[in-house]
């Protein structure tokens, strides 16, 4: 992501939290979501071990994703009106891709899915490991996807910064 990119990338997912999570979780849950949100954050995150990617539209960010330690997705959002189009797949596929360039034994990669969004990780392949769970009020369903070469998602060009 280019840093200059980071309070709109930050903006974005607070909306998406806030049309998604912050209804159904206590407080202290909406809080901590919230806290690894900030720009500066995002950044941080970036420079430790993590990779986030975002898709332009008209130099407008629509979508972003984030990777921790090359096999883990720790954030995964589009905007509303640009859902559906296959911005999301396609970050996915970019954020897969440098998950076997970076680590070329990887068999597969995880998500702690919020309640509301777990049939779209189904949708794009993810199974649930375990039964929802519950971590500083946050409520997940740990979700992996296995890595081969019959993966179906699409190969796109997606803006990245490393």
């Amino acid at each position: 992501m280019k840093p200059d990119k980071e309070t709109e990338a930050s903006d974005l997912v607070i909306r998406i939290i806030d049309e998604l999570v912050v209804h159904d979780y206590l407080e202290d849950g909406v809080w901590e979501f919230l806290r690894c949100l900030q720009p500066n954050q995002l950044t941080g995150n970036a420079l430790i071990s993590h990779f986030v990617l975002t898709a332009e539209i008209q130099d407008q960010i629509v979508g972003t994703i984030e990777v921790r330690d090359n096999n883990h997705i720790s954030l995964f959002c589009v905007e509303r009106e640009y859902r559906q189009r296959g911005i999301g797949r396609r970050l996915l596929q970019k954020a897969l891709e440098l998950c076997v360039k970076y680590n070329p034994q990887i068999s597969e990669v995880s998500v702690n899915s919020l309640p509301s969004v777990v049939n779209i990780y189904e949708r794009l392949g993810f199974h649930p490991e375990k039964p929802e769970m519950m971590a500083s009020n946050i409520p997940y369903t740990p979700m992996y996807l296995e890595l081969s070469k019959g993966n179906n998602l699409q190969t796109i060009g997606v803006r990245s910064q490393h």
